[in-house]
């Protein structure tokens, strides 16, 4: 993010995002932190080309995220939101429908690596398991955990979570921080977050306020 401004009424003299500036490194996690109303969905919504900014340029490696760059940065990016949708049919169909094309191996190893295998195997139908309508017959951590597997399917250049762990107890909050942590340097992830637990899987902590962002490194 250089020099990045944006505000949604256009004839108000207040931005969301005023001038920020921001590096996210590859290969890194990247914990955003900050109130209500401070602009981290705004900033999750330019981070991947929903919204433009006013002034000042998203550069993903260097180009101006804009024309053709747009679509292909979209679709390398996986998504994962406070609420994630599942549709009435099984297990696997619900996987498959982040890429169409995958292998039973492939959903099994996203499973793993979304710390969501275990229960998927304790199910009496396993991956033919149907769902309900929005998932229903799985827990809210469980959902989650799915939605984190769906994203990782598709083996994204960026993973982004926005706030998806904000209607989870403290264990399945757990359980998705603890998948993150084993992702750590294998992709550039973006896990935007109102709970400070969320630090324990970060390279480096980022605190959007008042349409600024104010980075911290945490680890080496």
């Amino acid at each position: 993010f250089s020099h990045v401004s944006f505000r949604y009424d256009k004839q108000d003299s207040s931005f969301v995002l005023n001038d920020m500036q921001l590096l996210i490194h590859a290969r890194e996690t990247t914990v955003i932190l900050g109130p209500s109303g401070g602009g981290k969905s705004t900033f999750a919504d330019l981070l991947i080309g929903l919204l433009s900014p006013d002034s000042g340029q998203v550069l993903i490696d260097g180009k101006p995220l804009e024309g053709s760059l747009v679509h292909a940065w979209r679709t390398s990016v996986g998504y994962v939101p406070q609420e994630s949708l599942l549709f009435h049919e099984t297990l696997q169909d619900n996987m498959r429908w982040a890429l169409p094309a995958s292998s039973e191996e492939d959903i099994w190893e996203a499973l793993r690596l979304a710390s969501a295998e275990d229960f998927v195997k304790a199910l009496p139908e396993r991956l033919e398991t149907v769902v309900g309508d929005r998932g229903v017959r799985l827990s809210g951590g469980q959902r989650q955990r799915i939605a984190l597997a769906r994203a990782l399917l598709r083996k994204p250049t960026l993973l982004l979570l926005d706030e998806a762990t904000s209607n989870l107890d403290h264990e399945n909050e757990q359980r998705i921080i603890e998948a993150l942590k084993g992702l750590r340097g294998t992709m550039t992830v973006v896990f935007i977050s109102h709970r400070h637990s969320a630090v324990e899987c970060a390279d480096r902590v980022v605190t959007i306020e008042g349409g600024k962002a104010l980075s911290e490194l945490k680890r080496e």
